[in-house]
């Protein structure tokens, strides 16, 4: 014998059933006493939830990785917020390039402060700035492999 008093869960394009006497499946319910809503907050408020404004630095409150680059989950995927905040408001981001900051804050998000480059040109920009000495740099690289030919 079937219970008739199973309804569908009453959220849009949800196929889930409620329980007895309740209007939302598990699933919404539990979202709904945790965060205060039934929908799942879009890309643009997760990053500007987690922000902090520092010297115009969009500044990443979540979670940062060894490098400071603040990290997030988007669509189940792990992604750098920077490369987040740059799909969001302002585009994608082509294949072969990185995105790269003008304030050399990693954990910035601003996308005024953002842009899109090679490698060698994010490189090229550090150098430009005095925040790689390519002297220590070979001299380490000596050390960690002494056959490696001085030049």
């Amino acid at each position: 014998m079937t219970d008739k008093k199973l309804k569908p869960c009453i959220v849009k394009d949800c196929c889930k059933i409620a329980k007895k006497g309740d209007k939302y499946c598990s699933m919404h319910r539990a979202r709904l006493t945790r965060t205060g809503r039934l929908d799942k907050k879009s890309l643009g408020e997760k990053l500007t939830d987690n922000i902090k404004l520092v010297n115009g630095c969009w500044e990443w409150q979540g979670f940062r990785n060894r490098g400071g680059y603040g990290r997030l989950r988007v669509s189940g995927r792990k992604m750098l917020a920077h490369r987040a905040s740059y799909v969001e408001f302002v585009g994608e981001i082509p294949e072969d390039k990185i995105i790269c900051h003008t304030c050399d804050n990693p954990c910035c998000i601003n996308p005024a402060h953002l842009w899109v480059g090679t490698h060698k040109e994010n490189y090229d920009d550090a150098l430009a700035k005095g925040r790689v000495d390519p002297v220590a740099r070979a001299l380490r690289r000596w050390e960690l492999c002494p056959t490696f030919k001085k030049a």
